[in-house]
Formats: C-alpha cells, sequence, structure tokens
C-alpha cells in the first residue's frame, strides 16, 4: 500500500512521521504537490494535511482550497483513494446533548467550518466513492508556537509565560480533544483499508476544559487557572461508532488525555529549564 501524505510540516504530518508504522509512507510539502504530479506514482492512498489558513478566517475562495487544487491531480490518476481533513465546525454547532453525529444536518457558522464544508462537497462531486472525509475533534500536540490561537496554543503560551492558563468560560465546559498521538494511530488504521463516506474522529467523549487546564499545570509542576467568564460556550463530542465500525477506532480514554496533557506541561518546564 504506497501511502502519501502532503503537508510534511504540519502538526499531524509531524506525528504521523514519528509513528512506527508508517517508514514506508511519503511525506512532500504541498507546495511540492503542487508543482507536478510526479509524486502520485505509487500512490494508493493521499492524506491531506495542509491548509491555507486564509480560509479560517475570510470568506471560502477555492483559489485558496489546498484540498481542490490537489484533489483536481487526481483525475488522471483514478486509483488513488483520498483523506480528507475536515473539521467538527463543518457541522455547525452542536445540538443541546452537545454530541454529533454524521446523520446531522450541517449549518457551520464560521469561516473555518464553512470552508471545510464546502471543500468537502467539491472533492465528493470530483472524486465520488474514492473519498473518505474525517471530521476531527480538536486536535493538539505540542503547539507553544507564536501565531497559533487555538485552546491548547493559547494555553500552553500563557503557562509558560505568565505562569497561569486564562480561561474565558466556564472550566465545567465539555469539549472532544483528541492527542496528535492518537489522531496519527487512528489514521494509520484509515489508510490501511480506507472507506467511501463520512466519519467524526476525536477522542469520543468531551472533557471539561479545567481539566485539560489541571492537567497541563501538574505536568509543568506550577501554574494557575484564572477563569474570566462563567459562559457556556461551544461544548461538543463526537460520535465515533462509525469509525469504531469502519475502522476498529476506539475511543481515548481520560487516563491517556491526562497523560498526555501532563507530558506537555511537563516539556514546558524543561524547554523553559534550557533557557538561557
Amino acid at each position: 500500500m504506497g501511502v502519501v501524505v502532503v503537508g510534511a510540516s504540519s502538526l499531524i504530518a509531524r506525528a504521523l512521521k514519528a509513528s512506527a508504522f508508517t517508514s514506508a509512507w511519503r511525506f512532500v510539502s504541498h507546495a511540492s504537490a503542487l508543482e507536478s504530479a510526479g509524486w502520485l506514482h505509487g500512490t494508493d492512498v493521499l492524506v491531506n494535511c495542509a491548509f491555507d489558513p486564509r480560509l479560517k478566517t475570510g470568506a471560502y475562495d477555492a483559489a485558496h482550497d489546498v484540498d481542490l487544487r490537489i484533489a483536481a491531480l487526481l483525475r488522471d490518476w483514478p486509483a488513488v483513494h483520498y483523506v480528507m481533513l475536515s473539521s467538527r465546525l463543518a457541522y455547525g454547532p452542536a445540538p443541546g446533548d452537545t454530541r454529533l453525529v454524521e446523520s446531522m444536518a450541517a449549518a457551520p457558522d464560521r469561516p473555518y467550518g464553512i470552508a471545510k464544508l464546502a471543500t468537502e462537497q467539491a472533492l465528493e462531486r470530483l472524486l465520488g466513492k474514492r473519498l473518505t472525509v474525517l471530521r476531527l475533534s480538536n486536535v493538539f500536540g505540542d503547539e507553544a508556537q507564536p501565531g497559533r490561537q487555538n485552546f491548547f496554543a493559547i494555553a500552553l503560551r500563557t503557562l509558560r509565560d505568565e505562569g497561569r492558563i486564562v480561561l474565558d468560560m466556564s472550566p465545567f465546559v465539555e469539549r472532544d480533544f483528541i492527542p496528535v498521538e492518537e489522531l496519527a494511530a487512528a489514521l494509520v488504521r484509515v489508510a490501511a483499508a480506507p472507506r467511501a463516506g463520512l466519519f467524526n474522529l476525536g477522542a469520543g467523549h468531551g472533557t471539561p476544559t479545567g481539566r485539560i487546564a489541571q492537567w497541563l499545570i501538574e505536568g509543568h509542576g506550577r501554574g494557575e487557572m484564572m477563569v474570566t467568564s462563567m459562559r457556556e460556550f461551544d461544548a461538543f463530542s463526537l460520535d465515533i461508532a462509525a469509525a469504531t465500525n469502519a475502522f476498529g477506532i476506539e475511543p481515548v480514554t481520560p487516563e491517556v488525555l491526562r497523560e498526555r496533557c501532563r507530558r506537555l506541561g511537563e516539556r514546558l518546564r524543561v524547554s523553559r529549564q534550557g533557557q538561557p
């Protein structure tokens, strides 16, 4: 099985590279992928991790859609199966029970979700049964980098720089978080036996954001959590029964989530100690 990952420098691609099961996979940058189609020789499955950040904040523009441009290359490669990494934001707001299921009607209300849904629909028209769409929950890893604005990136930066994690929501709000290492393991399963269709991929349950902050602080060895608002905001969890049935992907346990968070906090402490 020839597997190619596009977007070699992304958080997810780096986790895939570190896996013991991807030594035979090929990793290419999205720029190289768009220059020519020669890299598609010997490819059975294509996993795209590349995404133009302009689609996260602006109106959808097909010219910025990396998935669409790469998928267009596959017209001349009818044996290649495409795995698209979408987002739970393509659903729109979660219902009252916070559970997101593939059978729900999509009604995204943010630019990122609107763009992802538009891409899903465009790729479905292009590829049909050669397409697997994975709607991901909140993926986290070592993200204490400038410019990153997701929950974990902000939490890690403020813990490092200010000794605290600030929550602008109730610490009891539960969201579905999946460690990038567990996501990579799941993607290995998907690539080994891809199936057409739409599948949720996350931890399979929500975790209170306050617990996440607590575990990061535990690993860091010091710090505090500050709550500036008790608003209930954007709670969600993904139903992953379809992915379990199709690929044998199991939910991520709270114990694994805690350990991954603690390791991130510890890594942050070690990196601080190594600074001049």
